[in-house]
């Protein structure tokens, strides 16, 4: 029971951090992505938000066309290319703070 216990409360602190960071992103995104540099769980959980809507986008498609039309379209619509864009704009802004945290010099220690 000790162990169910101690799973459950690592994950909330997890999630906590986690739903911390995202909010930070666009509060103190340079502070928040140096910090993420030392915390290497924190990092692997934002890099999995960001995958999460194609994720989620491919998984709905293939399922929806399985049952409707009984195996998967070739032809996208105009949801995959909102979806596209939002995920290069995502991108986009983590890999411009990203950046800017790997060039900028530590100069605090």
């Amino acid at each position: 029971m000790k162990i169910i216990r101690l799973i459950f409360l690592i994950i909330v602190r997890q999630f906590w951090k986690l739903g911390e960071n995202i909010y930070h992103l666009f509060d103190e995104p340079f502070l928040t992505m140096k910090k993420l540099k030392k915390d290497r769980s924190q990092k692997y959980l934002m890099t999995a938000t960001a995958f999460m809507p194609i994720l989620v986008y491919i998984t709905a498609r293939i399922i929806w066309d399985h049952y409707r039309f009984g195996g998967i379209l070739k032809a996208v619509g105009i949801v995959f290319y909102i979806i596209l864009f939002l995920e290069i704009l995502i991108f986009l802004y983590l890999g411009y703070w990203v950046i800017r945290v790997i060039l900028k010099k530590d100069t605090t220690k």
